[in-house]
């Protein structure tokens, strides 16, 4: 007898429940999207028992015809698509035809539905994939699902879920993403009778992020907008006093479907270095809108993943559109800001705040999901930068992850092998994260999936900024970003950057405070500058700017340096020799495993020892790749750093004068090469406050 077998109709729909139903959250991702394609404008999501026992999805959306009804639940019926050369320009949320048919076949559903010509409504009944009762029943336009019993029939499945709270959670993450894509859309979220998140739909994006994320967070953002060959890309992007602990405040939307994807992950993070201490990720909520035909939907079963026919120009996009929107709205912190208060300068509501964003403010925070914490002040003052702060090494403080904040977000492309690559990279800086085939929310924690961002950065830098080919043809004003005609920004007046460089320009000096912070007074403000800082992001924006040009900045030791190496370390050393050569070394080998150092850089000072050397070859090997010509930049931040003027060192004014005319003519004079501030502002009025002048 033959050992092969044609499974039966509810086997295969319950297989294919587990591709697509992996928890109540899921249910909700599907059900929520068939109503947006059923052009809802409201809709609202109430589960208990964080959805295993009930939940119930209603919208005012077009209803379904009661001919289609029961169509509806079989496997594979679909009112999107009608042959498979509809994938290629799908603008629907759903599309497999598969979700209605999985629900049903591991859970009890009720489907009450109306269309707008219809006298009545519909009621069907389906439990375990099979239709139990057809009925007419009074509703109004919209269609309502009630699904009941998760997993009744399957309690193989059921034993892997979660807690309630984690299991809401899940859900609320979902309609989060789903209200940031779709503004125009009041989305409800009812929880254990509980109102938990409310989003006005009035089409203002500004608002669904203040509903969600609250004030502080909606106060201290930056819009993007920027479009070009064929990618339009709008949002907004926060700065850095918002940053947090893992990627859970960043989504990506691209043609309005929430997705998950490193290239463009990798690109917001590329835009924010040296502007984040390491360990930080930006807030972002980035739409793209890009033609149906340039990008894959259909990669993963829940449609999380999509995959760019042209991943460089998606990369390139979105690197210029969020780096030009940061430069364009960059500001010295204030006092508030700098130990995690919102400035209230920075306010953009007014006093008369739409009504619907005032009754999100009492939602928002009545029951906020482990995701949308509100932001810990002390995470912000106990970060480490990269325990190199003036000289010293500091121990690096963090809080306890939360089991939530370990979820993270999936590759865009799981096994990377699509990515291109104009060198081969050889051996990578930076571990390789093995693709994993667990569920997206599942897989391994924020410090394995950002060595994963780091590395698709690493791919697509020589295509950006970082060749040192390209970096020389540059000018000094745009070194640090290329400037794309084709990613233009909107706005065309005066930035904020470049007052703020005028006004380094014009302050008075005051002094020194404890022979480590500058003392400047400008207008009715208090500058404060730490002069390590300061002088580390001058002297790398001159480095890279003459490694790039490659300028000689060698010179020569009045004795050499002999310095002892292992073998390693030889062949290391002669393996990076053109690249030591670049960086300002003239050095040759002197056998028995020794090298003859004759010249180091100019920004290297008498002190430079044996050791220093040796910091600066191993951290220029894990860097650079052999076939390679990408600027070595965390060796650059080394050589920056231990070259710059260090706390406790008196300055007299003109040496004041001149750091501070110095920094001026950097790009970033706001953060130092690990993301610490450079300039903190002290109002006059925040002075007056303290001294209870005013109240």
């Amino acid at each position: 007898m033959g050992k092969i077998v044609i499974l039966d109709e509810n086997t295969a729909n319950q297989i294919a429940a587990g591709e697509v139903i992996e928890r109540p959250s899921s249910i909700v991702k599907e059900m929520v999207e068939n109503a947006l394609d059923a052009n809802a404008t409201s809709i609202t999501v109430e589960i208990s028992n964080g959805g295993k026992k009930y939940i119930s999805i209603t919208d005012n959306g077009d209803g379904i015809e009661v001919d289609d009804v029961e169509l509806a639940f079989e496997r594979h019926s679909t009112s999107k698509i009608r042959r498979i050369e509809d994938l290629g320009n799908l603008s629907t949320m759903g599309f497999r035809g598969e979700a209605l048919a999985s629900i049903a076949s591991i859970a009890k559903v009720e489907v009450v539905t109306k269309t707008e010509a219809a006298v009545g409504g519909t009621r069907v009944i389906v439990e375990g994939g099979d239709i139990i009762s057809v009925e007419p029943a009074g509703a109004p336009k919209g269609t309502t699902f009630i699904v009941r019993e998760l997993f009744y029939n399957t309690p193989a499945r059921y034993k892997f879920l979660k807690k309630d709270t984690t299991e809401s959670s899940y859900v609320q993450d979902i309609l989060t993403r789903i209200s940031l894509a779709r503004p125009d859309v009041s989305v409800k979220f009812i929880s254990q009778g509980r109102t938990i998140m409310h989003t006005p739909g009035n089409h203002d994006l500004l608002s669904v992020i203040y509903s969600i994320y609250g004030k502080d967070i909606a106060r201290a953002v930056i819009p993007v907008k920027a479009s070009g060959e064929g990618l339009d890309i709008t949002g907004f992007i926060g700065k850095p006093e918002i940053a947090r602990g893992n990627r859970n405040y960043q989504s990506i939307l691209v043609n309005n479907r929430f997705i998950y994807n490193r290239v463009i992950t990798a690109a917001i993070e590329e835009a924010y270095k040296t502007r984040l201490m390491k360990k930080r990720f930006p807030f972002a909520v980035l739409k793209l809108n890009i033609s149906p035909q340039f990008v894959d939907v259909n990669v993963h079963p829940s449609k999380l993943e999509v995959r760019f026919s042209d991943e460089q120009k998606v990369f390139r996009g979105v690197y210029h559109a969020v780096s030009g929107a940061l430069s364009e709205n960059a500001s010295f912190r204030s006092i508030e800001e700098a130990i995690g208060k919102p400035s209230q300068k920075d306010s953009i509501f007014g006093t008369a705040s739409n009504p619907q964003l005032n009754t999100s403010r009492k939602t928002s925070h009545q029951a906020v999901s482990p995701y949308f914490q509100p932001i810990n002040r002390q995470e912000t003052a106990t970060q480490s930068t990269d325990n190199e702060i003036n000289g010293e090494q500091r121990q690096s403080t963090s809080s306890p992850m939360h089991e939530k904040d370990k979820l993270h977000h999936s590759n865009g492309n799981r096994s990377g092998k699509d990515i291109p690559s104009p060198y081969e990279l050889g051996k990578l800086s930076h571990a390789q994260v093995k693709a994993s085939t667990a569920p997206v929310r599942e897989q391994a924690d924020d410090y394995a999936e950002e060595e994963q961002a780091n590395t698709v950065a690493a791919q697509y830098q020589p295509s950006q900024r970082l060749t040192a080919k390209e970096a020389g043809n540059q000018t000094e004003t745009d070194f640090s970003a290329e400037k794309d005609a084709r990613y233009t920004q909107m706005e065309n007046k005066q930035t904020s950057a470049s007052r703020e460089h005028e006004r380094l320009l014009v302050a008075r000096i005051i002094g020194q405070a404890f022979e480590s912070y500058i003392l400047l007074e400008e207008s009715d403000d208090l500058l404060l500058i730490d002069q390590h800082a300061a002088h580390e992001r001058i002297r790398y924006d001159k480095l890279i700017k003459q490694f790039a040009m490659q300028e000689s900045f060698g010179q020569g030791l009045l004795s050499p340096l002999v310095v002892n190496l292992s073998e390693l370390e030889m062949d290391k050393f002669h393996e990076l020799s053109a690249y030591l050569v670049k960086l300002g070394f003239e050095a040759e080998d002197f056998g028995n495993r020794s090298i003859l150092i004759r010249a180091i850089p100019y920004i290297l000072d008498s002190s430079f020892s044996g050791q220093d050397f040796l910091e600066i070859l191993e951290k220029l090997s894990q860097e650079v790749p052999s076939a390679s010509e990408i600027i070595p930049e965390e060796t650059l931040y080394m050589m920056a750093c231990k070259s710059a003027i260090k706390a406790n060192r008196k300055m007299t004014d003109m040496e004041i004068r001149g750091l501070i005319d110095e920094l001026a003519k950097t790009e970033n004079p706001y953060t130092c090469v690990h993301g610490r501030p450079i300039v903190i502002s002290l109002s006059k009025r925040e002075l007056e406050k303290r001294f209870k002048r005013i109240v």
